[in-house]
């Protein structure tokens, strides 16, 4: 397996790894909220069904109805404590007062609203059963019970009669498809998707760039091998052509023109295999899917960070609403310490003295007692059951014909701050506001924080409803982000591999383009470089052999000179390929003599002068007596190379300067400079490459070429122990300098 391959596998599974983990990090936070949502709803509900018949008794308001017995470290928890004498009452309710059992509907319906104001979505269904047997006796809804894939809670039994073993629990279910549970689920396999549906469309891309890639090279391969096997052919064809056996050249050049034809269909067969099969997967579709997953990512991400700002908030909630019970219970607890008699009981019911003597036998020296009592209405029965329970705590006050004792501030934002920090969350202040404006006139702790800030439903601390106060947990943004951040690194390395996907098909499809026009201009240059001068060498010596220029001599010889010449490009291609091949495979050898360079500057500039298809004006700047060791034949056909170039490279008219001079180092710098179109910046590394050409060049001034030359320029000076350097501006002008040691 390729190491590209690999990598991406590799990203692939640790960007699942992750999700699976954030999933199931999401669901074990979801069901831990649950478990503790579901355990305390459950008990103010129970608490709420059965304080409900309670009061339904036909007793006038602050009857005593009966005795509570409790350990007196179950004070230390209120809800514990109101949990367990409402067991109690349930009991003697039954016993005592003829009640039916409390309605499972009610408790269902009261657990359902209290779950709902916890934020906690889901299915519930109240069990009545037999402690000791484990038989369900009655469930509600009365419907059978249905198992589906999602979160499931129990919470702790209530007795609805303890000595006869009769209980009650809530049973919850989130199915995966429903809810929060639901909507995390669809976000995650739309993400999913929309990220497969890159990365897949990014894996045929690459696959059909690679196939591409092996077509073009095969290509290559199959030109290397005719190239270097067309020396011997062609030397023949020359000889045939100078000793006028015009017959066997026509026969030698067929021969040659029908490999070069086998090559070209060959390439082309190479070309439909490595396309057919493939879908043309549509840009625009590919960029939606982009575009589609970064928004969201970003979508879910908003998501999140709501949601968890709504828990967030409801906790706050929770620990400003038990801090103010508390705070209140404290004023409560006070004023009945402080008066002969409680204010709300006024009579008592005719069970209250036979039970008295039964408690008293069964009561240890450190129980504590504590009676029950009939009390309908209050501040606000629409309130929830904590605001109730703090309102009633302030109520006694009226009740007892007391002077109000107002709220403390310091105590309750103590209390306030104490609860958050026991669940993990960050400080707050509480701040209060006169009637129903948001005017601030008294702060406890803290610097007031507007906008992001979290702020808590208010609750009023006077019975006239005068005076307001809320809770305040400052910019809790980073609390959010580290409470679920397994989530947003997942959705961070989504969006990255979503970004790398786009940014690899948009490289995948500008590599497949060039890959594209570098066959189409490779086949261009087959047909111009091998295929066209053997056309022109058999219509020549079909030409010569028919006799009709017998008495046209000076055409005759020009004709021949032309065909020569095809030969003789045809030599130097083969040659340059040679030499490529042994310098590759470390077979060539340099035969280095001391080479003066004024005379093959001259000679070259004055041959190609000649044979320019355009009007080419040379400057030779070199002294007469100027030498480099290198390889003479080497070195010409390096210099032809460069001089060859600039005429193609070159607009109508062409202008080389062609110098040489010492080195800083102690050697030799041969420039050839030109007045052509220039080479890009990012082009001018890649140039010399093998079968690499400036595409935009040689489409602007029609040269052709394999891209052979620049490349057979830098491996044999780099034989020669020298360097190749360019310059250009990438407009006007191009200068090559070829650096050999002394």
């Amino acid at each position: 397996m390729k190491i590209k391959t690999t990598v991406w596998l590799s990203v692939c599974a640790l960007i699942v790894l992750f999700q699976g983990a954030g999933a199931w990090y999401a669901y074990r936070a979801l069901a831990e909220k649950t478990d503790k949502a579901l355990k305390t709803a459950f008990r103010k509900a129970f608490d709420l069904t059965v304080d409900e018949q309670l009061n339904a008794l036909p007793f006038p308001d602050g009857t005593v109805t009966h005795t509570l017995l409790a350990d007196p470290a179950y004070l230390q928890d209120e809800e514990f404590y109101s949990f367990y004498t409402s067991q109690q009452t349930s009991a003697i309710l039954q016993d005592a007062y003829g009640q039916p059992e409390i309605s499972l509907d009610s408790l269902r319906l009261k657990l359902e609203n209290e779950l709902r104001y916890d934020g906690v979505e889901g299915e519930v269904v109240i069990r009545k059963f037999d402690v000791h047997t484990g038989e369900t006796l009655q469930r509600s809804p009365a419907r059978p019970e249905r198992h589906v894939p999602g979160l499931y809670a129990v919470s702790e039994k209530a007795y609805l009669h303890e000595a006869r073993g009769i209980a009650v629990e809530a049973q919850f279910c989130l199915p995966f498809y429903q809810g929060y549970m639901g909507r995390m689920l669809l976000f995650y396999m739309a993400t999913l998707g929309l990220a497969l549906a890159v990365i897949i469309p990014f894996v045929i891309r690459t696959r059909r760039l690679q196939q591409e890639q092996k077509a073009i090279d095969g290509q290559r391969l199959e030109f290397y091998r005719q190239a270097k096997e067309m020396e011997r052919p062609v030397s023949q064809l020359k000889a045939d052509l100078e000793a006028a056996r015009w017959g066997q050249a026509h026969e030698v050049a067929g021969e040659m023109l029908a490999a070069t034809e086998t090559t070209l269909t060959h390439a082309k067969q190479k070309d439909d295999r490595a396309h057919r099969g493939h879908r043309r997967f549509s840009l625009y579709w590919l960029l939606s899917a982009c575009v589609s997953s970064l928004l969201l990512t970003s979508l879910w991400s908003y998501y999140i960070g709501r949601e968890q700002r709504v828990s967030l908030a409801h906790e706050v909630q929770v620990c400003f609403e038990g801090a103010f019970v508390a705070e209140s219970a404290v004023r409560y607890q006070h004023l009945i310490d402080s008066l002969p008699s409680h204010p709300r009981m006024k009579s008592a019911a005719p069970f209250l003295f036979s039970q008295w003597d039964s408690l008293v036998r069964l009561g240890k020296g450190n129980d504590w007692f504590s009676s029950a009592f009939v009390r309908r209405g209050g501040m606000n029965m629409g309130e929830n059951a904590r605001v109730r329970r703090a309102y009633n705590n302030q109520e006694i006050f009226l009740d007892a014909h007391c002077p109000y004792v107002p709220l403390d501030s310091l105590r309750m934002d103590s209390l306030f701050n104490a609860r958050l920090l026991a669940e993990g969350l960050p400080g707050g202040y509480i701040r209060f506001f006169e009637g129903v404006s948001d005017s601030l006139v008294g702060q406890a702790s803290g610097m007031i924080r507007l906008g992001m800030d979290l702020v808590t439903r208010p609750v009023s601390v006077t019975n006239d409803r005068t005076r307001w106060m809320e809770g305040v947990v400052a910019f809790p943004e980073s609390y959010i982000f580290r409470s679920v951040w397994y989530l947003f690194v997942s959705l961070r390395l989504i969006t990255l591999f979503t970004l790398a996907g786009l940014v690899g098909l948009w490289y995948v499809g500008r590599r497949l383009r060039k890959l594209g026009q570098f066959r189409e201009d490779f086949t261009y240059s087959m047909i111009h470089d091998m295929k066209s001068p053997l056309q022109s060498v058999l219509m020549g010596t079909q030409v010569m052999a028919s006799g009709r220029l017998a008495d046209k001599p000076e055409r005759a010889r020009g004709m021949l000179r032309a065909m020569t010449d095809e030969c003789d490009h045809l030599l130097t291609l083969s040659n340059r390929v040679v030499t490529l091949t042994q310098m590759e495979r470390g077979e060539l050898e340099l035969h280095k003599t001391a080479v003066v360079l004024r005379p093959l500057l001259d000679d070259l500039s004055g041959k190609f002068r000649l044979k320019a298809p355009k009007p080419v004006v040379f400057e030779v700047d070199c002294p007469s007596d100027f030498r480099v060791t290198a390889d003479a034949f080497c070195l010409r056909e390096v210099l032809s190379n460069l001089i060859d170039n600039a005429i193609k490279y070159s607009r109508e008219e062409v202008s080389i300067r062609l110098s040489a001079e010492s080195g800083a180092d102690g050697g030799v710098v041969i420039r050839v400079r030109d007045n052509g179109i220039g080479i890009p910046p990012r082009e001018q590394q890649r140039i010399f490459g093998k079968f690499e050409r400036v595409a935009s060049g040689s489409r602007a001034t029609g040269a052709s070429g394999f891209g052979l030359g620049l490349n057979f320029v830098w491996q044999v000076v780099r034989a020669h122990g020298g360097r190749v350097e360019v310059r250009s501006d990438g407009m006007s002008y191009s200068e090559f300098a070829v650096v050999l040691p002394g």
